[in-house]
């Protein structure tokens, strides 16, 4: 399986580092934040993805964040080119989802997590991330 570049946006301090240990031990190179305004691409409002590959291979987004929705982030990656594949990217939520925001995840081509949730379910949608990107 192919080591991936994974970035985690988690304000849960406790689920953040499980997810990024699960991940560690598999071998993947795992950097997760409490925070989607980490990211270049929301700091600057006229910054398109600066890099002609992506910064992360995988992007795992909690719904509900500081400052912004996960789902709002992800729109905003896809607007300014982020160049990483959308079915790489995952929303966890635990709250129920308004159909619209279903239908957003659907046209982003984004995976949908629930929380709660196994563990193993996220690792094999890593491993199928690693697939995709074969």
């Amino acid at each position: 399986m192919k080591k991936l570049r994974i970035i985690i946006f988690e304000d849960d301090k406790s689920l953040a580092s499980l997810i990024k240990q699960v991940l560690l031990l598999k071998d993947h190179d795992v950097q997760a934040f409490s925070d989607p305004t980490a990211c270049p691409i929301y700091r600057d409002n006229k910054i398109e993805c600066p890099k002609s590959v992506p910064c992360a291979d995988v992007i795992i987004s909690d719904h509900m964040m500081p400052n912004m929705t996960g789902l709002d982030f992800l729109k905003l990656q896809k607007l300014r080119g982020f160049k990483a594949q959308n079915q790489n990217k995952a929303l966890i939520t635990g709250s129920a989802m308004h159909a619209d925001s279903k239908h957003a995840i659907d046209e982003l081509g984004c995976h949908y997590i629930k929380k709660p949730f196994r563990v193993a379910e996220v690792l094999r949608w890593v491993d199928e991330c690693a697939e995709r990107l074969q």
